[in-house]
């Protein structure tokens, strides 16, 4: 599975980095919290990056779970894959 890379500064993002293996992509999430899950999704060309400051103000009251999407953030993308947006549903569901 993933590892942060060397260029990462986990101050900036002080959550555990987590990594699913989905389909030959290796995906990268934030799963911060407890409470009602709140499912964050970034758009083109951003990643979960984007929700460190949400994360931080809404984790005391709710999961917080943040996708990188294929190839983006800390996730790497298969051979292939085609940055669609039909394709990012398929590796959410």
């Amino acid at each position: 599975m993933g590892t942060r890379p060397d260029w990462f500064d986990a101050e900036l993002l002080p959550y555990e980095s987590r990594w699913l293996d989905c389909a030959g992509h290796d995906v990268h999430y934030l799963d911060e919290g407890t409470g009602p899950t709140l499912l964050m999704l970034h758009g083109n060309p951003t990643w979960s990056f984007l929700y460190r400051r949400m994360i931080a103000d809404l984790s005391d009251d709710f999961r917080c779970i943040a996708v990188d999407y294929p190839g983006f953030g800390l996730s790497t993308a298969r051979p292939g894959y085609g940055y669609t947006a039909a394709e990012h549903s398929s590796v959410v569901a």
